[in-house]
């Protein structure tokens, strides 16, 4: 019983093979095809504004505030895609770790990760922008959740720009 097993498989084997050799997969020399490279489309303030906004909402944060509003104007607003939200304190801090989760896990890469007395500090990095993800564990700040993109090389004013800045 077992060598008729064993013949079977190998016959099922042998045929998986020849169907497998047959699909395209090895060209006429027998070496395997160049995969082909397909360009990723650039990431732009828009594109990283909704990224942020979606995995925030997934994560659980109610809508956030998008706007520069009180900051100078200026051509840098081109390059930064803030996001500020409120989360109720139950939730503020798993949905916090949530999104910045999400982020990592569609290619932005930690690069600096810290806390200091009530603020959660996430720096992440992916094709020439950067995600400076806070989080306000005091009542004081409302358990606010502040997910800001800044474009590499994006010339910010000194106030924006210490807002912002990791401080590790």
């Amino acid at each position: 019983m077992r060598r008729r097993r064993t013949a079977a498989v190998a016959a099922v084997a042998a045929g998986c093979m020849t169907v497998t050799a047959g699909c395209g997969l090895m060209e006429e020399a027998g070496t395997v095809p160049k995969a082909t490279r397909v360009p990723l489309p650039p990431l732009t303030a828009g594109t990283v504004a909704d990224e942020i906004e979606g995995f925030a909402r997934a994560a659980g944060l109610p809508p956030g505030d998008t706007s520069a509003a009180g900051l100078p104007k200026g051509d840098w607003r081109t390059c930064v895609a803030p996001w500020t939200g409120y989360a109720p304190a139950a939730d503020a801090a798993g949905a916090f770790e949530a999104t910045v989760m999400r982020l990592r896990q569609h290619d932005w890469e930690i690069v600096s990760s810290h806390a200091e007395r009530d603020i959660t500090y996430r720096t992440l990095a992916k094709r020439g922008w950067k995600v400076y993800a806070r989080y306000y564990a005091a009542e004081s700040a409302g358990w606010t959740v502040s997910l800001t993109a800044v474009e590499d090389g994006c010339e910010l004013p000194g106030k924006v720009r210490a807002g912002y800045a990791d401080p590790a």
